[in-house]
């Protein structure tokens, strides 16, 4: 594996750690919890950042074996209704969902993933999507594999800070210390 594969896969890596990590640290009773997102409770949240690596998986692939159609779809598909539809996967999972339903789901993606990545060309890495200037803030514009590889950090990471503790109600930070 090359430099920069090598390094994604332990960014890759860290991140599953991480995301173990705050799993861990939350109690599912908390899973209800209100977050900085309005529309989804931490629960949710969690579920949501367990679809992330699966997502960027198959962009990773479209970008490289479909890139043509990828990139129709990108300038045709209203970012409305990919917001809506984002949403609707995350929406409500708190309420069905354990920490042991969450590792098995973020462990299935990570493996998903990192296949990806093994199977990814060194020369692929550069190709590029072009994402609509109204998509996700961290993808928007032209979007190169690599970028899409390193987002799944991003993604852990802009939905980390959501789940805030110093902005839920006091019982909450309370029942963590």
């Amino acid at each position: 594996m090359t430099d920069i594969r090598e390094e994604l896969e332990r960014e890759l890596d860290e991140t599953h750690r991480r995301f173990t990590a705050l799993v861990e640290a939350i109690p599912e009773s908390d899973y209800s919890l209100p977050t900085d997102n309005p529309a989804w409770t931490v629960g949710d949240i969690l579920f949501h950042i367990t679809l992330g690596p699966r997502a960027l998986a198959l962009e990773v692939w479209m970008t490289i074996h479909a890139n043509g159609l990828y990139n129709f779809l990108m300038r045709h598909f209203p970012s409305r209704f990919f917001n809506s539809v984002n949403a609707w996967f995350g929406r409500g999972r708190s309420r069905r969902v354990s920490r042991q339903d969450l590792l098995k789901a973020y462990g299935k993606a990570h493996a998903v993933i990192k296949s990806r990545l093994r199977r990814t060309r060194e020369e692929d890495l550069g190709k590029i999507a072009v994402y609509p200037l109204d998509y996700v803030s961290d993808l928007k514009g032209e979007v190169s594999v690599e970028r899409l590889f390193r987002y799944v950090t991003g993604h852990f990471e802009e939905h980390e800070k959501q789940l805030n503790i110093s902005s839920k109600p006091p019982s909450a930070a309370a029942r963590r210390e």
